[in-house]
C-alpha cells in the first residue's frame, strides 16, 4: 500500500468516526426530552463538540498530506502530518475515554435517567448506546494511523540506504534528506 493510500484509508475511517460522533451529537442535543435540561446534557454536548472538532482537524491534516505527498519526494511533510494526526487521535481517545465512556460518566447518565422518569431513562439508554457505537470506528482510526506510521517507516527504510558493488568494494549511499531526518529523530 502506498503512503497516499494509507492517508486515504485513514480519511475514510475518520469519516466513519465522525458519522458516529455526529449521530451521538444529534441524540444528545436534539433527541433529549423537552422538559428538564440538565448540566450533564450540556457537558455531553460540549464534549461531543470538542471531539468533532478534533476529528475535523485530523481529517483536514490528512487531506493536506495527500495533496502535498509526492511519490519519491522528501518525507518531512508526511512525517509531520502523521505525527500531528496521531496527536489529534490521541487527544480524541483520551477525551472519549475520560469524559464519555468512563464508567462513572455512564453511571451518572443512567442514574439521571432513572431519577427523571421514563422519557429520560429511554434517552439515557440511547445516549449510552450511541457512545458505545463510537468505539469500533475509533479503533479503526487508531489502526489506520498505525498503518500510516508503518507505511512511512517502510518508505523511509526503502529510500534511505543503497548498497552498490564496485570493483573496489561496496559503496554505501545515504540520501541527504534521509540522513537529515534520521538526525532529527535522534
Amino acid at each position: 500500500m502506498s503512503l497516499e493510500a494509507t492517508f486515504t484509508s485513514l480519511r475514510r475511517d475518520l469519516a466513519r468516526l465522525q458519522e458516529a460522533v455526529s449521530a451521538l451529537h444529534v441524540t444528545v442535543t436534539e433527541d433529549k426530552p423537552a422538559r428538564g435540561a440538565t448540566v450533564l446534557v450540556d457537558h455531553l454536548d460540549n464534549v461531543v463538540t470538542d471531539l468533532s472538532g478534533l476529528l475535523e482537524e485530523a481529517d483536514a491534516r490528512a487531506a493536506q498530506a495527500i495533496q502535498t505527498n509526492q511519490p519519491n519526494g522528501p518525507l518531512d511533510q508526511a512525517r509531520a502530518a502523521v505525527r500531528e494526526i496521531h496527536e489529534l487521535i490521541n487527544r480524541f481517545t483520551a477525551l472519549y475515554a475520560s469524559e464519555l465512556a468512563a464508567h462513572d460518566r455512564i453511571a451518572q447518565l443512567l442514574e439521571m435517567g432513572r431519577e427523571r422518569g421514563r422519557e429520560w431513562r429511554e434517552w439515557s439508554q440511547v445516549v449510552k448506546t450511541a457512545i458505545e457505537r463510537c468505539a469500533a470506528p475509533m479503533k479503526a482510526a487508531v489502526d489506520a494511523i498505525l498503518e500510516c506510521w508503518s507505511e512511512l517507516a517502510e518508505r523511509l527504510a526503502r529510500n534511505s540506504v543503497s548498497v552498490q558493488a564496485t570493483n573496489i568494494g561496496q559503496q554505501i549511499t545515504v540520501r541527504e534528506d534521509q540522513l537529515e531526518m534520521a538526525g532529527k529523530a535522534g
